[in-house]
């Protein structure tokens, strides 16, 4: 590994329609300096565009969301970036 992947922040986005939630995994998640929460979402619909506007490397999902649920937003983020 070479010193400027060492340097590169993993980049994550939290799905959860609970706010305190996704708060505990931002407090959680801050302790580590090569991870960078980048973006959180309330609902499915929200976490795809999100995702489709900050490419994070690493989403954080609740399966059970209002709306469209974890599992569907998956798929459809899968079905937009190959490489998801």
């Amino acid at each position: 590994m070479n010193d400027g992947a060492m340097n590169e922040m993993i980049k994550v986005m939290l799905v959860d329609d609970h706010a305190v939630v996704r708060a505990g995994y931002q407090m959680l998640l801050k302790n580590s300096p090569e991870i960078e929460v980048i973006a959180e979402a309330s609902n499915g619909e929200e976490a795809y565009q999100l995702y489709c506007n900050h490419k994070p490397d690493v989403v954080v999902m609740d399966l059970s969301l209002p709306g469209i649920g974890g599992i569907d937003t998956i798929k459809r983020i899968c079905l937009r970036d190959s490489k998801a």
